[in-house]
């Protein structure tokens, strides 16, 4: 059961993300907004997002020093995404980038 429940809301979380790309164009912001929390339910649900933000992570420096940025800000009040995306850590993470 779980495994269904995860697939729905992976397959809601790419909808989101197609709209929140089609909401970019509108006037009003919330194209970001939609993008935001998709991913952030990507992350949560599916392993495989998980370990190719871990990849970004490890060989990109500038996206690992914005996602550390975001840890920080995440710490206290989305404990359950600040747990997720911390797990995401490369390796050899020194947060100077």
């Amino acid at each position: 059961m779980k495994i269904v429940r995860d697939w729905l809301i992976t397959l809601v979380s790419l909808v989101g993300l197609l709209l929140g790309v089609l909401l970019l164009l509108s006037p009003i912001p919330v194209g970001l907004v939609v993008i935001t929390l998709s991913l952030a339910t990507l992350l949560c649900v599916n392993q495989r997002s998980r370990h190719l933000l871990q990849a970004a992570r490890s060989r990109w420096h500038k996206i690992n020093r914005t996602v550390h940025k975001v840890e920080k800000l995440l710490e206290r009040r989305f404990r359950r995404l600040w747990t997720v995306i911390s797990s995401t850590r490369p390796h050899n993470d020194d947060h100077s980038g």
